[in-house]
This record gives C-alpha cells, structure tokens and sequence, in this order.
C-alpha cells in the first residue's frame, strides 16, 4: 500500500533537486523545470553507504512545477525574507545549496499551498532536511520556516 502524501514529498525533493540543478548549472529556470517534467529527472535517489540508486513514487508534478515556478518568478524576495528570518548569530551569507533550496521551497509553499496547515508544510521540509543533514541545520531550518510562517501566513 502506498503512502497517499507521498507523491507530495516526492514533489518537495524533486524541487529542491531542481534549485541544486538550476544553481549548478547555470540553466534557467524554465530549462531545469522543462528537464525534470519531461524526462523524468528526480525520480531515483541514493541510498545507504553504497549510494545504491533507488526509484522513488512518482512526484506530484503540479506541486512540483507550483513550487519551482513560484520560486523562479520570486526567488530575490524569497532570499530576502529567509535572510531576515535568521539569527544574527548564524552565518547566513554562505548558505549550502541543497539547505537554501529546501528554505526557498518551503517558503514558498506557504504561498502556494494556502489551505496545507502550517505545521504539515514546516514538518514536510524539516523531514526533508533531515534526509540531507543532522544536528544544528535541522534545528536552524526548523526555526527559520516557523518564522516565515509567520511573517507569510499572519
């Protein structure tokens, strides 16, 4: 039986690996979005110390490209309500991307998701980022989403 949220989840990783691909790159928006709707990019991720490639159930594409537009057409705000978020004890200026990604995302989300409840969409990339990283990152992340939460949706 398969996990009704998962085709979401799926959608959130597959964004946040859009923004890595974008910034890494260098394409535009619109060609990494094309690339991974069309040919499928996304779709497996690597697991364990081996890094086996294993396939994951298909994303949600419209939550997928809601997302990756969103942030394409609003990217220079987005960063700038993630930088106002952070602690000034926190480096934020230096930001590892796949950390960056999944803030924009989930900042964008509470824009593009309006009737998701907040702590369902802080959750979503916290999980996230616990895929990607463990320790300090979780709890930074976690911190600034529920900031942005409430400067987006209040």
């Amino acid at each position: 039986m398969t996990n009704s949220k998962q085709p979401f989840t799926n959608a959130r990783l597959m964004a946040v690996q859009a923004y890595y691909a974008k910034v890494q790159s260098g394409q535009s928006w619109d060609q990494v979005i094309s690339h991974f709707l069309m040919e499928e990019i996304g779709d497996s991720v690597l697991k364990g110390e081996k890094e086996e490639v294993v396939a994951l159930e298909p994303a949600d594409k419209s939550l997928f490209a809601h997302l990756t537009q969103y942030v394409r057409d609003n990217e220079k705000d987005l960063e700038k309500m993630i930088e106002s978020a952070f602690s000034d004890k926190i480096k934020k200026d230096k930001l590892e991307i796949t950390f960056k990604g999944i803030l924009l995302m989930g900042a964008a989300e509470f824009f593009v998701n309006p009737e998701l409840d907040t702590p369902i969409i802080i959750n979503e990339y916290v999980d996230l980022m616990r895929s990607f990283y463990d320790g300090a990152e979780v709890k930074i992340a976690n911190a600034v989403l529920d900031k942005l939460a409430k400067v987006i949706r209040e």
